[in-house]
């Protein structure tokens, strides 16, 4: 994804600072299922809840920390709820007001206020969500821990409530959670991980598939956050669709052409999420599977697949399309 064409909203890697060096204190994840109640996964190694050091861990070729829905509600912290606004226009008058202030605190209340509008008066805050998203990729990049929290729990509640695709925003917003994903402080991992479930949940499959697909990062925590959400869009759309519905073409595409790529990796987790996505497909059905795979794969790519997964009847196809080359 190119960002370059928009200064003021690129998103740098805060972790390896465009490196794409693994940091040591990263360790990675396997995820076996998609489980409805679970929103996301965090490796065992990252998770040090104070009060529960001694408490069970899921083992799923590698330990697990499964985050309750216990945790995934204390992640909105600094955004609590609170009653309907009795005078929202005035409320975005001052939120305009506030984000034009150079105070990065103005900010902060800004964004905060924009949120709580947004719960109860979507049509009236739309025309202003470019500029608050501006600030919310800002806060994205921000050096300052709660900013940063600030922003994925922002980002989050707004793909929930206004659920805006506008691009590029759109996907510096995407991309930047994606990158914090590997980011050195658990809550901030936890917060964007939340954000991008939110996403996942609200925004349509073409349009999220594409941003979560199109995401290409070096650390490993990130390439297992990109196949978590993109087995988990492809569940909610419904598989059977991914495969053979003509408005989703472009999906499929993407989400075959990473997995070819991920199969390869040198993580273990990493390959073995992608071969779990790729047989959440073949399981549907075969038939389809292998003929999607024919037609939207490049020769060296189906070789690859060939490789990892004993999927017998695309042979033919492939020997075909060999020929016609």
């Amino acid at each position: 994804m190119d960002l370059g064409t928009e200064q003021s909203n690129n998103v740098e890697c805060p972790t390896c600072k465009g490196l794409g060096r693994i940091p040591s204190y990263d360790s990675t994840i396997n995820e076996s299922e998609l489980f409805e109640d679970i929103s996301f996964l965090e490796p065992k190694a990252l998770i040090q809840h104070e009060n529960r050091s001694n408490s069970s861990v899921t083992s799923i070729g590698s330990n697990l920390k499964l985050l309750t829905k216990m945790d995934i509600e204390s992640v909105t912290d600094l955004l609590p709820e609170k009653a309907p606004l009795d005078n929202p226009k005035e409320v975005i008058k001052s939120i305009l007001i506030r984000i034009k202030n150079t105070n990065p605190e103005e900010h902060k209340k800004a964004i905060i206020d924009a949120v709580q509008v947004s719960r109860y008066y979507q049509s009236m805050l739309k025309p202003y969500m470019n500029l608050i998203n501006q600030k919310i990729v800002h806060f994205l990049n921000s050096q300052r821990t709660l900013n940063v929290r600030l922003a994925c729990q922002s980002a989050g509640e707004l793909f929930r409530t206004m659920r805006c695709t506008d691009r590029p925003i759109f996907d510096n917003i995407v991309t930047g959670l994606m990158y914090r994903t590997a980011d050195k402080h658990q809550n901030v991992r936890m917060d964007a991980n939340w954000a991008l479930d939110k996403m996942i949940l609200n925004i349509t499959p073409v349009s999220s598939i594409k941003v979560i697909a199109n995401c290409h990062h070096k650390n490993s925590a990130v390439k297992i956050t990109q196949l978590r959400l993109l087995h988990r869009a492809t569940v909610l759309a419904d598989p059977m669709k991914i495969l053979i519905g003509t408005g989703l073409k472009e999906s499929r595409q993407l989400i075959l052409k990473n997995c070819v790529v991920a199969v390869e990796d040198a993580n273990s987790d990493i390959r073995f999420m992608s071969k779990k996505l790729m047989q959440l497909l073949m399981n549907t059905c075969n038939d389809n599977f292998c003929s999607a795979l024919v037609h939207d794969l490049k020769w060296d790519e189906l070789r690859v697949v060939e490789k990892h997964l004993n999927v017998e009847d695309f042979k033919r196809g492939a020997v075909l399309k060999k020929k016609n080359k």
